[in-house]
């Protein structure tokens, strides 16, 4: 799949802005970034990347974009994808509920939770373990994860900055519990940022490394449209 100079322009103008800043561009950022005056143009050769399946778009927030990595494919470049037939899906432990705001509970004992959330295997990573979580909150919105998604996540203790990641807060206890959150390590300390418009959501919490864990990296979300 071939894309043109100036969409691999924007696709890495995309990445490099959202780790750099934990939220995307918008679509006059875009634009300026790679010398495209018209914000017509820039929305459409981002709805031929999201044709492409490198991008999704949320077109009701002006930075609705989510770009599809690489790592969250895991091979499906080489495996064709099948329209009606019966697809492959795979049982993933349903832990309950995350929140995309402030902090909930763990479950005391997650691996005894016995709910599963039937998930296509395309949407998962071959490597590791996966679960999934349900989201409670809208500090999420531009990362286009929202409240009552499902969130799809790969088991592992480390993230690289800018990912969205589940960590655990181990203290203050006060603030002990489970939060979705873009992640960024630096100076010693640990940022777990939102991405989100609303200006109630604008301060990220700082910890030490000791204070937090940190539980996986989100590699898919599930919605439902009633």
């Amino acid at each position: 799949m071939k894309l043109r100079p100036r969409q691999q322009q924007m696709l890495d103008f995309i990445r490099r802005y959202q780790r750099e800043r934990g939220y995307p561009p918008t679509l006059r950022e875009i634009g300026a970034a790679v010398g495209i005056s018209s914000t017509s143009v820039v929305n459409y050769n981002l709805e031929r990347l999201e044709a492409m399946g490198f991008l999704i778009r949320n077109r009701e927030t002006s930075r609705g974009l989510r770009l599809i990595e690489p790592e969250d494919m895991d091979g499906l470049e080489s495996e064709p994808v099948v329209f009606g037939g019966e697809a492959a899906v795979r049982a993933v432990p349903f832990y309950g509920a995350i929140a995309a705001g402030l902090p909930i509970p763990v479950p005391e004992d997650p691996m005894a939770v016995a709910e599963t959330v039937m998930v296509p295997e395309m949407l998962l990573s071959r490597s590791g373990e996966a679960f999934a979580l349900r989201v409670r909150g809208h500090s999420m919105v531009d990362a286009l994860v929202d409240d009552g998604d499902i969130v799809l996540v790969r088991s592992q203790p480390r993230v690289e900055n800018g990912e969205m990641a589940v960590v655990e807060i181990l203290e203050p206890p006060e603030q002990a519990g489970a939060t979705l959150k873009r992640f960024y390590e630096h100076d010693g300390s640990i940022e777990l940022r939102a991405a989100s418009p609303d200006p109630a959501y604008k301060t990220p919490f700082v910890f030490r490394p000791d204070q937090v864990r940190v539980h996986g990296k989100v590699v898919g979300v599930l919605r439902r449209y009633d």
